[in-house]
């Protein structure tokens, strides 16, 4: 149970390595108390009776986490996953996360970011590799479809990194005005009018 004037963390994550790596962080940390850490959400009697404030979660788990609104419905969720691709990243925000991790992010980042999303503001971090370009495909969502090329994947993926038209015809080697060809195709494919409604779709509801 956390501490008055605390917040309550939960790790969700099978790899008993990695959920002590990330409690360990917050070993001593004044403004948070670890409430638990378990492998699978449906492991019986491994949540916490207290519900906690903020949950770090890995992308495998979301699916149930998400299936269990009574549980999770105050805490605020980010995802640990090992997955980077733009659409995933999308896909989670608009599934309710608050954040978005990715492995390779520094030690230091997940807890600014923890403290970020406590604080409530949004968390996403991309990690420092780049993301496998995936097939392309169809995925279901907010009760539209979306189908991305390989190209837009790109874009969208320096869109979320922040990077600017010009950057981003810098490096990929093309035009302005191809790259914003593309961002209007992406825009709409992903159902937003531009990049500032973009980011705000990626802002935790308060």
């Amino acid at each position: 149970m956390a501490e008055k004037g605390r917040r309550g963390l939960l790790v969700l994550h099978s790899s008993p390595l990695i959920r002590k790596a990330i409690l360990d962080l917050f070993d001593g940390d004044p403004g948070i108390t670890v409430v638990g850490g378990c492998p699978h959400p449906a492991a019986a009697g491994s949540l916490p009776r207290k519900r906690p404030d903020v949950a770090l979660v890995e992308y495998e788990q979301w699916q149930v986490v998400r299936g269990d609104v009574a549980y999770w419905s105050d805490t605020r969720v980010i995802l640990y996953s090992r997955d980077n691709t733009p659409r995933s990243v999308v896909d989670c925000i608009r599934g309710g996360a608050a954040g978005f991790v990715h492995e390779s992010c520094p030690p230091e980042s997940i807890v600014k970011g923890l403290h970020d999303v406590l604080s409530g503001r949004s968390f996403w971090h991309l990690g420092t590799d780049e993301p496998e370009r995936p097939p392309v495909a169809v995925r279901a969502d907010t009760g539209r479809q979306w189908k991305l090329s390989g190209r837009e994947e790109e874009i969208l993926g320096l869109l979320l990194r922040r990077r600017s038209n010009e950057e981003i015809a810098h490096e990929l080697c093309l035009t302005q005005q191809t790259v914003k060809n593309y961002a209007s195709r992406v825009f709409h494919k992903v159902g937003v009018s531009g990049r500032k409604e973009l980011f705000r779709m990626l802002r935790p509801c308060a």
